[in-house]
This record gives structure tokens, C-alpha cells and sequence, in this order.
């Protein structure tokens, strides 16, 4: 019998000094089966360059490394929520303008206390544009690597790579599983596929300002990566991984709230319009049910108003009626919805109106409450 070929690893892996990164196994089937065509895209086009935690403390960006500390921001939420409980009804705006929550938000960010706390399962994984680095920092980079683990293709792919590229720090990997008691490779895969989910949403242009370096881009990003990987997962692992994220910090954990809510929503005129005319000319049943909901919830949005209560309110009359919105299909899951959305946002930041960086900023608030609630 004619002995079968070996495939190899569908994409480039170089250890550029990690001693664990003899432990990270790219020739698993189930890391790759896991993955759906949007994801496989990415990770053929993408090197992945294991490397050791004083490599990825050098490599981490300065201006991401920031983290939020659920225990000491919940204070801060509860006040949010009932703040909004409060307003909720009123049938006019209060007259007096209240200090935005992302300014207050800030004072937590300043505490470097969440960073030293969370800064081992931060800087785990990085997507990183790899031409933003220089020749003498890539050689510092490789410095503090072990020479004797990183081959002559791994050091000329990590000093002649000009697009972005992948890094996983393994020791901090493995530790982590350690701390667990669950497989490192369970560990790696989740956070791989964590950094695809930012690979896919790397639309933004270049010279356009980068949501990321603020709190609510950072939390809608981190979100929408972990609601990528953890759509990747079935039974017992998806219950370990959601663990790994509890491990996070408050940033990452609205993945699950992902799939709740639409965001951007159409022109009010025509929602209003398509609603008045299919309910009440071709289902009176579901107008007379719903129809005084739905014009709140459009009087809302006029009025600048996007909350969760809207959205959940129009993102559960299309769910039930399967009305395709531009390129919302009623096939899709919400939190695919809303990546494509996140990144025809980045994609546009630079022209995009100030509403819709409003409801941006209102779906980080609720994913950040839900989150941590």
C-alpha cells in the first residue's frame, strides 16, 4: 500500500528565540478545522513568529498598554446604568449636559494598577503591522531571543517582513494554561484565533485616527476578537475559553454581548417608513403587537438617542422578521453583522458622521456593562 503524503503547516511559523515555542504544535488538525473561510484567508496570508516575553515587552506598542480592572470599574457602571435607567423615559433631553463616560472612564485608565495586573494576559498575542518597526529595533528584538532556537529563514523573515504578521509569546502561553491546569495548546489556539479576529477587522487607513488608542475603540475591538475565537469552540473547550477570558481584562469580556444588538442603524426616515408600511398595510397582527415599540424606538434614534433598549427593540423586530438591511443578511449571526460593520467603520472614521461614532461609543458602554456585570 502506497504510503500516504504528509501535508504540512498551511502557513509560516518562525521562532525567533522562545525556548517554548518547541511546545506550540501548528500541525494540529483541529487547530486549522476550527476556522471558518474568512479566517482561513488570514492566517494563509499571515506569518506567526513565536518569540520569548522579553521579546513581546519590546514589541508590545507603548500606546496600547492600558487595561481596565472590572472590580474597579463596576462602581463606575452601576452608577451608568442607573443614570441611564433614569433618563430612559424622560420625554426630553436633560437640560443640563452630563460629563461623558469615557471622560470618567479615563480616570481608571490612567491607574496603571490594571495594566501591572493584567499586563501577563494582555501581551500574550499581538497583530501588528510589522513595517512600522525598523531595522535596528528588529535587531534588538532578535537579541533577546536564544540564538540557538531561531534558524537563519526565521531571522531574515523577521528583519525583510513589511506587512503585518502575528506574535505569540509562549512561555506566557504555557504559564497560563499552567495556572489552569488545561492544555497550552487549547490556550494558543484561542489566542490565535483571537489575534486573526483583529487581523480581520485591520481595515483602517493609513494616517486616519485610530479607534483603538481610545477606551470605546478598544473595548468594541477586543470584544469583537474574542467573540471570533470564541465562535470557534464547542462544549467543554468553548466553557474553558470563556474562563481564559474571565481572566481578561474588562475590555475583552462584552464578547458574548457581541451578538445582541445591531448598531448602525439606517436612516431613521426610512426605517420609520419601511416599518409604517410592511406592519400596519401587511401584518396588522405584528403592528397592533409591536408597532408603538418601534416608534419609540425610531423617536429615540431621531433624537440622537442610541441605547440598548432601542437596539434590542430593532434588532428584535428583524430577527423576527428577516428584513435584510443593506449588508445585513438574515442568515448571518448578529456579531459577523457587526464586525462588518466595525470595519466599514474603520474603513470611513475619518468621514464618518458624529452620530455614528456616538453609537459606537454607546454599544462599547453596553458591552463593557454587560461584560463585567
Amino acid at each position: 500500500m502506497r504510503k500516504r503524503k504528509t501535508v504540512g503547516v498551511p502557513v509560516q511559523v518562525y521562532n525567533l528565540g522562545s525556548p517554548a515555542g518547541a511546545q506550540m504544535d501548528f500541525e494540529r488538525d483541529e487547530l486549522w478545522s476550527r476556522m471558518d473561510a474568512e479566517m482561513g484567508k488570514k492566517a494563509v496570508s499571515l506569518p506567526v513568529f513565536l518569540v520569548n516575553p522579553d521579546q513581546m515587552d519590546m514589541l508590545y506598542p507603548p500606546e496600547y498598554r492600558r487595561a481596565l480592572d472590572p472590580e474597579r470599574i463596576r462602581p463606575l457602571l452601576q452608577e451608568e446604568v442607573e443614570r441611564e435607567a433614569r433618563n430612559r423615559y424622560r420625554e426630553r433631553e436633560p437640560e443640563e449636559e452630563e460629563p461623558d463616560f469615557f471622560d470618567r472612564l479615563q480616570r481608571s485608565e490612567a491607574d496603571a494598577r490594571g495594566w501591572t495586573k493584567y499586563s501577563k494576559v494582555v501581551t500574550v498575542g499581538l497583530y501588528f503591522r510589522l513595517q512600522q518597526y525598523n531595522q535596528q529595533f528588529r535587531d534588538s528584538v532578535l537579541g533577546k531571543g536564544d540564538p540557538s532556537l531561531r534558524t537563519a529563514e526565521a531571522e531574515n523573515a523577521f528583519l525583510n517582513h513589511q506587512a503585518p504578521a502575528i506574535f505569540l509569546c509562549c512561555e506566557r502561553i504555557v504559564d497560563w494554561a499552567s495556572r489552569l491546569g488545561i492544555s497550552h495548546h487549547l490556550v494558543m489556539d484561542k489566542v490565535y484565533y483571537h489575534e486573526l479576529g483583529h487581523a480581520i477587522m485591520d481595515t483602517l487607513p493609513d494616517g486616519a485616527p485610530n479607534p483603538y488608542l481610545e477606551s470605546w475603540g478598544r473595548i468594541v475591538e477586543e470584544s469583537l476578537a474574542n467573540a471570533v475565537a470564541f465562535r470557534c469552540f464547542r462544549g467543554r473547550e468553548a466553557l474553558w475559553v470563556q474562563r481564559l477570558i474571565q481572566d481578561q481584562p474588562a475590555e475583552y469580556r462584552g464578547y458574548a454581548a457581541a451578538g445582541q444588538l445591531l448598531v448602525s442603524m439606517l436612516d431613521v426616515k426610512f426605517l420609520r417608513d419601511w416599518f409604517r408600511e410592511w406592519l400596519h398595510e401587511y401584518d396588522s397582527y405584528w403592528w397592533r403587537r409591536i408597532g408603538h415599540r418601534i416608534e419609540y424606538a425610531l423617536d429615540r434614534l431621531e433624537r440622537g438617542a442610541w441605547h440598548p433598549e432601542v437596539a434590542r427593540t430593532l434588532t428584535e423586530v428583524l430577527r423576527n422578521l428577516l428584513m435584510p438591511l443593506t449588508q445585513i443578511r438574515s442568515h448571518e449571526r448578529i456579531d459577523s453583522q457587526k464586525i462588518t460593520e466595525w470595519r466599514r467603520f474603520k474603513r470611513r472614521i475619518a468621514r464618518a458622521e458624529p452620530w455614528i461614532h456616538q453609537a459606537w461609543k454607546d454599544f462599547a458602554k453596553h458591552l463593557l456593562i454587560e461584560g463585567v456585570s
